[in-house]
């Protein structure tokens, strides 16, 4: 059955879901390279529907709950993932990710 889904549309994903997005393109994708907010927006796949506001408000928490990191370097900001970050990830944040992602898989093809 094909979805009738308006591809124009923007789907609102949780912030949960956003923030635990990025931090798995930290830890998979960008492990040892420091990142800038505009390359999250650009190459995290699953959040390109995001406002640049929402995706820094989550990189804030991210930083402040100890998961990534700021890189001081000359502007713009660059960030890294931590060893708090990559045991979450590795703990549960990739669990949360793949039951999300099946829920929404198999929610589409009904």
């Amino acid at each position: 059955m094909k979805n009738n889904i308006d591809p124009r549309k923007r789907e609102r994903l949780s912030s949960e879901y956003t923030m635990l997005s990025i931090l798995e393109y930290m830890c998979t994708r960008a492990l040892n390279i420091p990142i800038t907010k505009y390359h999250i927006l650009t190459k995290v796949t699953d959040i390109k529907q995001q406002r640049p506001d929402r995706v820094a408000y989550i990189m804030n928490t991210l930083e402040q709950n100890g998961f990534i990191k700021c890189i001081n370097t000359s502007n713009p900001k660059r960030y890294q993932v931590t060893e708090k970050g990559l045991k979450a990830y590795g703990k549960w944040a990739k669990d949360f990710l793949d039951f999300a992602r099946f829920n929404s898989t198999s929610h589409n093809a009904e």
